[in-house]
């Protein structure tokens, strides 16, 4: 069941798109779903954190790697539900739990986030034995006078580099290695960020991109590594958008076939009535559009957006919602549709659990969906349980 279309002339959203806004239709009878935990961990906001990618799919199934107590837990989806990969996960034993997932082929590379340490684990797919195995581990070089890390992403180029980036302190640093096991000191991209900023790296085409959150200048930037360049040879700084609060540290971001990207991200405005969100579109030149979405309402409070696409064209949107009028979450699915004369935010369904605590980090793959395959999300709350929800039901 999909909201059903609005007027645009005489109406709220044919103001909202020439005032420059994407539009949000949400319906009143939005529907619902109360879902229940395909698993439970010690460990809580097992999906967290905000830029990275826990999932990803292929020929040899769905996968999902969650935070735990004792380490990071790779969970397979099979005919009984969600299993832990027992082998993989003992090897993983005292690793830091926060993932962002790289797959390839039957390679998956992983970088898992502590205070002050980054990791990286390789697992290969066996056709023998028909799972995944643990191949290695290392270890990032961390400076010295490391305060903390928030969270890391990793992706790998053209060329078959791999690169890993991160806040650290009130930096942003990037790491490179050729073989995805020995890597470099840190690079450091941006020294002027708030403590609270985050980064993302982006793989495109002969190039990646790392984004990050500065609140000190209030802006969202950019710098760009062309392949094949010295791994310390990067672009001049570039603004994505300065100014009116617009900077947050959450980013989520999706890359479409034609090489433009997709991202999202929470401002700082933080008023009833005014955007909480921004839609960001980089086109295939690198230049950036900026379209805010989400008007903020009394007693709802909207945070941690992702994005995500269908190789066919339709693109998706998901973010959590605190009710603060009875303290309970709830997950909003989105479709984003683009128009000749703006974008158009469609409220499909919101996603919401049984218990009274917080839920969401919602997460997804870096890859985008593909037309005949599941379309997974995953989100988790603060008691160790971890959703899921197939959005093929809806696209």
């Amino acid at each position: 069941m999909k909201p059903k279309s609005i007027l645009l002339l005489f109406s709220p959203l044919f103001c909202l798109l020439f005032c420059g806004y994407g539009a949000f239709s949400q319906t009143t009878n939005t529907p619902e779903l109360y879902l229940e935990p395909i698993f439970k961990v010690n460990y809580g906001d097992a999906t967290a954190d905000k830029p990275q990618s826990k999932s990803w799919t292929n020929v040899y199934g769905q996968w999902l790697v969650v935070g735990d107590e004792d380490g990071p837990k790779l969970l397979k989806k099979d005919a009984s539900g969600w299993t832990s990969q027992s082998a993989v996960n003992q090897a993983w034993h005292s690793l830091p739990s926060k993932a962002d997932v790289w797959s390839k082929g039957d390679d998956a590379y992983i970088v898992l986030v502590g205070e002050c340490a980054l990791n990286v684990v390789q697992i290969t797919y066996s056709h023998h034995n028909k799972q995944y195995e643990h191949q290695w581990k290392s270890y990032l070089p961390i400076p010295q006078d490391c305060n903390s890390i928030e969270t890391a992403t990793i992706t790998q180029d053209s060329k078959n580099q791999y690169w890993v980036c991160a806040d650290m302190n009130e930096k942003i640093m990037v790491w490179h290695s050729s073989n995805g096991s020995d890597w470099s000191d840190p690079f450091t991209l941006a020294d002027d960020i708030n403590k609270d900023d985050i980064s993302l790296i982006v793989g495109l085409k002969n190039q990646v991109s790392v984004i990050w959150s500065n609140q000190n200048t209030q802006s969202i930037n950019e710098r760009i590594h062309y392949d094949g360049d010295a791994p310390n040879q990067w672009s001049e700084l570039v603004v994505v958008q300065e100014g009116d609060n617009n900077a947050d540290d959450h980013l989520n971001a999706t890359v479409f076939e034609n090489g433009e990207i997709a991202m999202v991200t929470k401002n700082s405005v933080d008023k009833i009535n005014q955007p909480q969100f921004v839609l960001r579109v980089r086109d295939k030149k690198g230049k950036w559009t900026n379209i805010p979405y989400e008007i903020l309402v009394a007693g709802k409070s909207p945070s941690r957006p992702i994005i995500n696409h269908v190789e066919s064209g339709k693109i998706v949107e998901v973010h959590t919602v605190r009710n603060r009028e009875i303290n309970r979450y709830y997950i909003s699915v989105n479709e984003i549709v683009r128009k000749k004369n703006g974008w158009e935010f469609r409220e499909l369904i919101q996603l919401k659990t049984k218990i009274n605590g917080k839920n969401g980090d919602a997460s997804s793959s870096k890859a985008s969906f593909l037309p005949d395959e599941a379309k997974l999300i995953f989100f988790s709350d603060n008691l160790g349980n971890v959703y899921a929800f197939d959005l093929d039901t809806l696209l």
